[in-house]
Formats: structure tokens, sequence, C-alpha cells
């Protein structure tokens, strides 16, 4: 998965589509899912060899639709044992907690969630209907809610986002226990809080 973030980053004044965008992957599914536990589970190695901005571009790769081995993409594949694509999406909690909480770097980390989770909000994917568009959303809070609960304000504002675009019937009770846990929480972070158990973040 290292050629997802060792790639040239174009200058600030080039306008050019990102490169994950007009790429074909030839790919083993299983395989990259596989990859993609690992590198979450233990993503820290990361800071050492890739610079912020390839760091960057790669996140935003990876939770893309746009290239066909993106986590967006794998973990929705029918041909997957379900085990294991619940295992990624569980083993991003370690995204967070061992690279993000260190470099939270420009948006796609902020964004994360908003890319996995953004279906269940426009209506694509829809509890009532079952399956997995129930037992992947549950999959997801249980993970959002493991990140709330990390020390860095920003692991739990990218938390905030995801929640807010779940649509999990639960949000509204766990960010109120979230809130009552932390009286002490910036005034901006609380309105943010709300907005998200409310599912009105943009």
């Amino acid at each position: 998965m290292m050629f997802l973030f060792d790639r040239d980053v174009p200058a600030e004044t080039e306008k050019r589509d990102p490169w994950y965008w007009h790429t074909e992957v030839t790919l083993d599914p299983e395989q990259v899912c596989i990859h993609y536990v690992r590198l979450f589970r233990e993503p820290k190695f990361l800071l050492e060899r890739f610079s912020r901005k390839q760091l960057e571009q790669g996140f935003w790769g990876i939770q893309s639709g746009n290239i066909n081995c993106s986590v967006a993409l794998i973990i929705w594949m029918d041909g997957l044992p379900f085990l294991l694509r619940e295992s990624c999406v569980r083993s991003m909690f370690h995204l967070f907690e061992h690279l993000f909480a260190i470099e939270p770097l420009e948006t796609s980390a902020h964004m994360w969630w908003d890319s996995l989770c953004y279906g269940w909000h426009c209506g694509n994917r829809n509890r009532a209907r079952g399956g997995e568009d129930l037992s992947m959303q549950d999959v997801m809070f249980e993970t959002l809610r493991k990140t709330l609960a990390l020390d860095p304000e920003f692991c739990q504002s990218a938390a905030l986002h995801g929640l807010g675009h779940l649509h999990h019937p639960e949000t509204e009770q766990l960010v109120q226990q979230y809130l009552k846990q932390r009286p002490a929480l910036d005034s901006e972070l609380r309105e943010y809080a709300l907005a998200a158990a409310r599912f009105q973040i943009m």
C-alpha cells in the first residue's frame, strides 16, 4: 500500500486532478483489506517515511471512491467476508490513536469519517433496510465511540464529524454522555458535539 504515499505532490500553484482520480489498480481485494488492517493498526512508521504532504495526499486517496483499491470501496465488497471488512473498520481506531492523534494532517484526517459515513447522511444507506446497512453502521458507531474517548480534541472532533453523518440511533445518547464527562469542554467543540447529535454537521 506504500504506493499510495510514495508519490510526488504537485505544487500548490499547479492545478491538476489528483493522481488517484485516473489510476486503475490490479488488486486482490482480500489482500488489500488485510494490508489496510495492518497499516491502520501500526501506522506510526509513516511519519518517518513520508512527508506531511505525501501523507495528506495518500490518505485522501485511501478514503476516496475514485480509485478501486480505496478503503471506501473495499469495506463494501460483497465478495469479502464481512468479518474481514469489519476488522478493517475497527482498525481505524488505531489509525487515529497512533497517527492522527500525533499528526492530524491538513484535512484528510478530519474528513476521514465523512467519506465513510456520508451514505447514511444522504440516504444511499438506510438502517431500516437491515443487512449491512445496519451491521456496518453499528461497527462504525462502535469505532467512533472509541475514537471519541481519545484525549486529543482533534480525534474527538473527527469522531463527532463522523457521528453527525452516520445517523446512528444511539448518537444523541453518546454525545450527551461525552458532554457530561467533559464539563470544561471548549464551547466551540461543545456546540459541534450538539450539532452532531442533531445530525446537522456539514
